[in-house]
């Protein structure tokens, strides 16, 4: 099995989060698992479909990151990835600052067993 090279590091969020669904009055609670500057996971979501936009939006110490994205992925358990897209620069550069606060997961996957 070869390595998994991510472009950017992850963070472990356990955040809770909302998405918003074009057309749709609600926004729909969800759970960030893990956060990134170009996405996240999110747990749990199985009505989002892939290719499907959405709004994201995430409160973290009394502000808002709110950003265009896309359902990337989705795995049979319900978990669903979301690429962010058309982030405006402030959002981006707030978006680094959360991450800051969570702990960063390691840039390769790491073997099952030591050698």
């Amino acid at each position: 099995m070869g390595s998994e090279r991510r472009r950017v590091p992850r963070y472990s969020a356990h955040a809770k989060a909302s998405v918003k669904l074009p057309g749709e009055s609600t926004a729909l609670a969800v759970m960030v698992e893990d956060l990134c500057v170009l996405g996240c996971l999110l747990e749990d979501c199985p009505t989002l479909e892939i290719h499907q936009e959405c709004d994201f939006s995430l409160e973290w110490k009394s502000r808002e990151f709110r950003t265009p994205a896309v359902v990337a992925w989705r795995s049979e358990r319900g978990q669903v990835g979301l690429e962010f897209h058309d982030t405006d620069p402030a959002n981006q550069q707030w978006v680094r600052e959360v991450c800051a606060d969570f702990l960063m997961k390691p840039l390769v996957r790491l073997s099952k067993h030591r050698e």
